[in-house]
């Protein structure tokens, strides 16, 4: 899954959207945890791009390992109704590997309503 294309620097200026809520929260946190606040002031740029990094490249690597889980499941012979019903439900004009996304996209969501776990 790739991350979306930051913007130039000249561009970036205005155009984060704050969430109310969320900045209220994390001026909580900030007030309560100074010595991780001063911590952080205290890292070199390289090393909190680099902390930032890590977390989205460990998010994605969740986020992959569950989609790997999710198709094996769905390859399982008593999914083959359903690996069956979604296949079909895709439009059959879509690329091949875009066929593939969908229908485990698809999968993710049954998975989700039915509440089933995943070994």
């Amino acid at each position: 899954m790739a991350l979306a294309k930051p913007p130039k620097v000249g561009e970036a200026a205005g155009k984060f959207k704050i969430n109310p809520e969320v900045n209220a929260r994390l001026e909580k946190f900030m007030k309560d945890e100074p010595g991780l606040v001063d911590y952080v002031k205290q890292l070199p740029r390289e090393q909190l791009e680099r902390k930032f990094l890590l977390s989205k490249m460990r998010a994605t690597e969740q986020q992959q390992g569950y989609t790997v889980k999710v198709r094996a499941w769905l390859e399982k012979p008593e999914q083959a109704d359903l690996l069956k019903s979604l296949t079909a439900s895709v439009a059959p004009n879509m690329k091949p590997e875009k066929q593939d996304q969908a229908v485990t996209n698809m999968a993710k969501n049954y998975i989700r309503t039915n509440r089933i776990k995943l070994g």
